[in-house]
């Protein structure tokens, strides 16, 4: 992915091993963890199989545009972390199917969180371009990424489109949700709200006030990091110290 940047030869096989490795990371999620276990709630090494094959689909939605292959390529390269960790966890069978609320509302969480990461490695590119840029070493900036501004619009439409989804996935829980205290989801929710609200705060900065730098960058790794903590955070808490789980 990150040779097809500067040469478009290279395209075709990008797209024919990326595509193959979703459709091979589907089969094993399907096989290997819905197949084999049957109706339960996912755990913390499933969440972060089921997030790094999302984030293999946005991958190649980013990837379209040629430009932005190098974050298309870190993406794909965080997915792989993802699928390799396919059937490794501890998966709690449950008695019955989870039903289409909660089922929307994981789908939704994952995108979200797919959407924020995405947002997130784009931050980190941005800072380290910007380094180089202030100490007057662009000759050292990899060719294959893209110009700052390009990277500044492919965050803002990744922080755009994970805000709906997290304000979605927030509306599904809150409605389908019936005891946050017996099913250990409180600090989950409080911890999502306070992201919610970052990203909403960094959303308003720019459209009203212009902002980008330091500024947007700022508010965008911190909700990222609350979003983290809430999911992937709470869940370690409870499945490795305390022995519990969700649900």
């Amino acid at each position: 992915m990150l040779r097809s940047v500067s040469k478009p030869a290279w395209g075709p096989a990008a797209w024919a091993f990326s595509l193959g490795a979703i459709v091979a990371h589907s089969a094993a999620i399907v096989y290997m963890m819905m197949h084999s276990v049957g109706p339960f709630s996912i755990g913390l090494l499933e969440a972060a199989c089921i997030l790094g094959w999302t984030l293999a689909v946005l991958a190649c939605l980013i990837g379209i545009e040629r430009q932005n292959r190098a974050i298309a390529a870190i993406l794909l390269a965080l997915a792989a972390f993802g699928a390799a960790l396919t059937g490794h966890g501890n998966s709690y069978v449950g008695k019955t199917a989870p039903g289409w609320e909660l089922t929307a509302h994981i789908l939704l969480s994952m995108g979200a969180a797919a959407l924020f990461l995405a947002a997130a490695v784009t931050a980190f590119i941005l800072v380290f371009m910007e380094r180089r840029l202030r100490a007057r070493r662009i000759a050292d900036l990899p060719a294959v990424l893209p110009p700052l501004d390009s990277l500044e619009k492919v965050m803002f439409r990744l922080i755009g489109a994970g805000f709906v989804l997290l304000t979605l996935a927030l509306l599904t829980g809150f409605v389908f949700v019936t005891n946050l205290w017996t099913q250990h989801l409180q600090h989950k929710t409080i911890l999502s709200c306070v992201a919610w609200i970052i990203f909403g705060v960094v959303l308003i900065g720019r459209t009203r006030y212009g902002w980008r730098g330091r500024a947007a960058v700022t508010g965008t790794l911190s909700g990222f990091g609350f979003l983290i903590l809430s999911y992937f955070g709470s869940k370690f808490v409870l499945e490795y110290l305390l022995g519990r789980h969700w649900g």
